[in-house]
C-alpha cells in the first residue's frame, strides 16, 4: 500500500483538519479522510484582538496528538482568518514551528480564495465558468474562474463564529444586521458563473442535515446540491431552536451548533444578492488547494 508523503494542516477559526497526500507517477494525487478538532481558536477575535487562550491550547492539543500519528514526513500548517487577523497571530505560528518542525504560514484572503477555488474545481470539467463560495469560522471567500484558474477573488469579514450570538441564538432583529452587514459588503462580480460551489463547514454541515446523515458521509455529501428554498426552510427551523436542541439534529456536528445558523445566514444573504437559486457542495476545498498549488 503506497504511504502518504506529504500532510497539510489547515488552522481555521473553529476547527482544526489535517489530510495527507501522495502524488503518484502520472501525477495524480491521491488523498487520506480529512481529520477535524474543534478548538473554536477565533471565538474571542472581535472582542479582544487576540486568539482564544483555551481554543490556542486546544490547538496545540489536537496538533500534538497528530502528530504522534503522522510519519516522519513533511507537513505544512496554513492559518486562515483568525491568526492573519489576531495580534498574537503571527507568535502562535511560530510556536507552532518551534513545537513541531513544522513548515508553517500565515495566508493572506486572497490566497484562501484562490486556494478554496483550486481544491473545489480540481474534479470538475475545464471550459465551464465556475463561481466558489468558502464559508469559514471568520470569513468567507468567492472566487471565479475558468479551465480551474482564478479569474476573480475578495474575501469578506464574515464568518460563522464572527458573526454568531455567544449561546448561538438569535434575538429579534439580530438576523436582520447580518443581513445588512452582508449586504454592505457584497462586492460586484466581473460575471455570472454558469456553477456555484460551495465549500465549507457550513455548507457541508446543511447538506448533511439535508441527508440526516448519521454519521457524517463525505461521499453523499459530495455534489449534492442545495437550493435557496431548502436553504430558507432549514434557517426558518433552526431559528426557532436552543443550541442545545440543534445538537441532536440528525447531520450536524454537535460541536457547529452554536455557529450553524450565523453560518447559513451568510449563505442565505449571498444567494439573494447574487440571484443564486442553488448551490452544489463539494467536500474538495482548500486542504486540496494547498496540495495542488504550494
Amino acid at each position: 500500500m503506497q504511504q502518504y508523503t506529504q500532510a497539510v494542516i489547515d488552522i481555521g477559526s473553529h476547527s482544526l483538519r489535517l489530510m495527507k497526500g501522495f502524488c503518484d507517477a502520472a501525477g495524480r494525487w491521491h488523498f487520506s479522510p480529512k481529520e477535524l478538532a474543534t478548538t473554536q481558536l477565533g471565538r474571542e477575535i472581535d472582542k479582544t484582538g487576540a486568539l482564544s487562550p483555551q481554543g490556542v491550547q486546544a490547538s496545540l492539543a489536537a496538533m500534538s496528538r497528530w502528530q504522534e500519528t503522522l510519519p516522519d514526513i513533511p507537513v505544512l500548517a496554513v492559518a486562515t482568518s483568525a491568526v492573519r487577523e489576531a495580534a498574537d497571530g503571527a507568535a502562535f505560528m511560530e510556536t507552532i514551528g518551534r513545537q513541531f518542525h513544522w513548515k508553517h504560514r500565515i495566508i493572506s484572503g486572497k490566497e484562501e480564495a484562490a486556494l478554496s477555488f483550486s481544491g473545489a474545481v480540481s474534479i470538475t470539467d475545464q471550459g465551464r465558468y465556475d463561481g466558489v463560495l468558502d464559508i469559514g469560522g471568520g470569513s468567507s471567500e468567492t472566487a471565479l474562474g475558468r479551465n480551474h484558474a482564478v479569474v476573480w477573488s475578495h474575501s469578506y469579514p464574515l464568518g460563522a463564529v464572527r458573526l454568531s450570538s455567544p449561546d448561538g441564538r438569535f434575538r429579534t432583529g439580530e438576523a436582520e444586521q447580518i443581513y445588512k452587514r452582508c449586504e454592505a459588503a457584497f462586492l460586484p462580480l466581473p460575471y455570472t458563473p454558469e456553477v456555484w460551489i460551495g465549500v465549507g463547514g457550513t455548507l457541508t454541515s446543511l447538506a448533511a442535515m439535508e441527508l440526516s446523515l448519521e454519521p457524517y458521509d463525505p461521499q453523499q455529501v459530495d455534489g449534492y446540491i442545495v437550493t435557496a428554498d431548502a436553504l430558507r426552510c432549514r434557517i426558518a427551523q433552526l431559528s426557532d431552536m436552543t443550541a442545545e436542541e440543534r445538537r441532536h439534529i440528525p447531520g450536524l456536528q454537535p460541536k457547529r451548533a452554536d455557529v450553524i445558523l450565523a453560518g447559513l445566514l451568510i449563505a442565505d444573504a449571498f444567494m439573494r444578492h447574487y440571484d443564486v437559486s442553488a448551490i452544489q457542495i463539494s467536500e474538495h476545498d482548500l486542504l486540496e488547494g494547498v496540495f495542488y498549488a504550494l
